[in-house]
């Protein structure tokens, strides 16, 4: 088998694991329940991956890059400036939540990180990688002169905590409030607060 075939295979294990995980969630989740939706054997998903601790450790790893991917390409589309860099958090954000497919899954691997050391870490390293990518773009800012250095610290984990706010309160009631609103409020209220005002 090329690697060509692999990735490809691999890429659909994945997407199978995600509708799977996103309908049976993690406890219920079997691997003959992702060799179907796949539309393959079993055997063959037990080629690629033996246990399902393994897939699902492979699978978060899968979704936490494509938070990545989709950051970085609301990077590249932002004017460049701090400002509009912080502006593509809440982008991605905003449509991550709306998709909700991604928002749920995450919120299971959560729970299952209470309890399972290794997941736990990713987790653990995926908001760490969030909140530096955060503080790179404010201190940008800084140097810039459009952020107040003063209102740096601290800062990242503020913004995470709006954003997954956002996402567990709206994911649980829709009617909450409305999401471009909330998002757009508190987009305003971290650029208020980081340039000082």
């Amino acid at each position: 088998m090329s690697q060509k075939e692999k990735d490809s295979s691999s890429d659909k294990i994945m997407q199978a694991a995600m509708d799977v995980l996103a309908r049976e969630k993690i406890s219920g989740t079997r691997m003959r329940h992702i060799s179907e939706e796949a539309g393959m054997s079993q055997g063959i998903l037990h080629y690629y991956f033996h246990t399902k601790k393994e897939l699902l450790s492979k699978l978060l790893d899968y979704i936490l890059q494509q938070f990545k991917k989709e950051r970085d390409r609301d990077f590249a589309e932002s004017d460049g400036s701090p400002a509009g860099k912080i502006h593509a958090f809440f982008v991605e954000k905003s449509r991550s939540i709306r998709n909700k497919k991604l928002e749920y899954i995450q919120f299971d691997f959560w729970v299952q990180g209470t309890s399972d050391a290794e997941l736990k870490e990713k987790i653990q390293k995926s908001y760490m990688n969030w909140r530096y990518n955060l503080y790179e773009v404010i201190q940008e800012g800084v140097t810039a002169g459009e952020f107040n250095s003063e209102r740096a610290e601290g800062a990242p984990a503020l913004i995470v905590s709006l954003l997954m706010g956002a996402a567990v309160q709206y994911l649980i009631d829709e009617s909450a409030f409305a999401l471009e609103d909330y998002m757009g409020r508190a987009e305003d209220m971290v650029l208020d607060y980081l340039r000082g005002n």
